[in-house]
């Protein structure tokens, strides 16, 4: 005789091994999340491996036994049902794998059938007709799906991915519209979160009227990091697994690097190891992992780094600096997506600075100077005397043509950070393009003051002291090139070029003449030489 079965037909589905065979089983009764009719009758089969994984996973984070058998079933999509006092969770293999695509998320499988367990475990009565009692079933076990994919690791957009696949606004008569059911997923979800971090906090945890604490609250307040990590090693040899103190000493050792007189003895090496002791007892604190993956980029290991910043971002994807810190390790690499995480960043604070630079710094990277000097802008708004953002403008300003702009810009960060202003030779090349060759000269004198190695500060200013009729000067800059360079025939078509671009092509077109004589297809050298005719 078939068996008889009673259900409540949802979005949701299981998964599980069963010894039953084919079977048709008809459906006397039910309720389908999807507002389509329930069927009939149904056939069911045995699970797929990947409904055993997923089950057991949802399972092993929950302390309630198992009460429930799972079959794929032909159903429209999922059905939570009982009979002869089993209970039933059947499923679309076909309503899974598309209902994986639409939620562009592995994480909707989850939250599928993590509801339904909500509904096995909650002892819901399935035959319930009382639609109040019925609704609230649903927001049960929603909040429970909430509850355990935070513990299985999901952020909480995509614990809520199952329900926002389907477009489902209103209510019907045994299931709440789609704004309340995503607010039950999120109680679970941020419940879950505090639960846990209540008992991670309680991990590690020193008396508040210890020795060791006070001894960390000492460490708290001074200024001086070698100091504070004498404090931090006392407290922690009086409690071996005093976790706020590991963390407090790591951020100390890396601590070092702002302060001049320890800057070389910065400790990022033993800063990982008091960060990965600190998340062995607290393994959900995104900071933690943020502050590590700091550590390992001081230490030269961006792979590291970039998973410890994407483990953060996994825990709180409202942490601008997350995004900002995980694309100063992919920018070399991977600049478009280092764009996206600062723009991420700067949606999240449109006031930090420091996003809006990089993002200008890496567009200057590109070649999209008028982008660039957009952010550097919109940096220099938040934070008038950000230097580097000055400089960096002023630089874009040059290369995309506009000089006086430049050479304005370069003032203002020379007057910003004289003691870090090392623009001279660029000013000075503005300078030139401007026509002011004195100006540029006093830049270039600087350069070569700074640097009497630097060919370029000579080559420069014996451009511009042809143009002011300075040959004798000249001669002995050019000269000095060549002491100071071994590019011989680059240098030669550089001073070329300029000469012939400051308008004295009688006097460029000798050194082009020089370079073609030995090699008469240079293209750069050509190019030159055809510009002066």
């Amino acid at each position: 005789m078939p068996m008889k079965i009673t259900c409540c037909l949802a979005v949701w589905g299981l998964f599980l091994t069963s010894s039953m065979a084919q079977e048709l089983m008809p459906l006397s009764a039910g309720c389908n999340y999807a507002a389509a009719n329930p069927a009939k009758e149904l056939y069911t089969y045995d699970a797929s491996a990947e409904a055993l994984q997923i089950v057991e996973r949802i399972m092993r984070v929950n302390v309630l036994p198992q009460n429930f058998v799972v079959r794929a079933a032909d159903c429209a999509n999922a059905v939570a049902t009982t009979a002869d006092g089993q209970r039933y969770i059947l499923y679309s293999t076909a309503f899974l794998e598309n209902f994986k695509k639409e939620a562009n998320t592995q994480w909707a499988a989850y939250s599928v059938l993590a509801h339904e367990v909500g509904h096995h475990l909650s002892n819901h009565d399935l035959t319930e007709t009382d639609p109040r009692i019925r609704k609230r079933y649903e927001l049960e076990a929603d909040r429970f799906s909430g509850g355990m994919l935070y513990r299985m690791g999901a952020t909480l957009e995509e614990a809520q991915a199952g329900i926002n696949t389907f477009s489902l606004e209103g209510e019907s008569s045994t299931h709440p519209g789609k704004r309340a059911r995503l607010e039950a997923v999120a109680v679970g979800w941020k419940q879950a979160a505090e639960l846990a971090a209540d008992a991670e906090m309680s991990t590690g945890a020193a008396a508040a009227d210890s020795e060791e604490k006070k001894l960390f609250k000492q460490s708290q307040a001074e200024t001086d990091p070698l100091k504070a990590i004498d404090l931090l090693d006392q407290a922690i040899d009086l409690k071996e697994d005093y976790a706020d103190a590991y963390l407090e000493r790591g951020k100390r050792k890396v601590d070092m690097e702002n302060h001049e007189a320890y800057a070389y003895r910065t400790d990022y090496a033993g800063a990982v190891d008091d960060y990965t002791v600190y998340l062995q007892m607290r393994p959900k604190d995104p900071e933690a992992y943020l502050e590590r993956g700091y550590a390992y980029s001081g230490l030269g290991e961006p792979d590291k780094a970039l998973d410890d910043y994407n483990r953060a971002i996994r825990l709180d994807r409202k942490n601008p600096e997350a995004f900002m810190l995980r694309a100063w390790v992919t920018m070399r690499d991977d600049g478009e997506a280092a764009l996206k995480d600062l723009e991420q960043a700067v949606a999240l604070d449109p006031k930090l600075a420091e996003a809006h630079y990089w993002h200008g710094n890496i567009l200057y990277g590109f070649g999209e100077y008028d982008k660039a000097i957009a952010d550097f802008d919109k940096a220099l708004a938040i934070d008038p005397k950000y230097f580097h953002a000055a400089n960096l403008r002023a630089a874009a300003c040059q290369f995309g043509g506009h000089y006086a702009e430049a050479v304005a810009g370069y003032n203002q960060a020379q007057t910003l950070a004289p003691e870090q202003f090392t623009g001279f030779i660029n000013r000075g090349q503005c300078y030139q393009a401007l026509g002011k060759h004195r100006k540029a000269i006093a830049d270039f004198d600087e350069v070569v003051r700074r640097y009497p190695d630097a060919s370029d500060g000579y080559l420069f200013r014996g451009v511009s002291k042809s143009v002011l009729g300075q040959k004798a000067e000249a001669k002995q800059d050019f000269d000095l090139v060549f002491e100071n360079t071994s590019m011989v025939i680059s240098a030669s078509i550089r001073i070329g070029c300029l000469l012939i671009d400051s308008g004295l092509p009688d006097e460029g077109l000798p050194w082009l003449d020089k370079v073609l004589a030995e090699n008469p297809d240079n293209a750069q050298a050509l190019e030159c030489r055809a510009r002066a005719k």
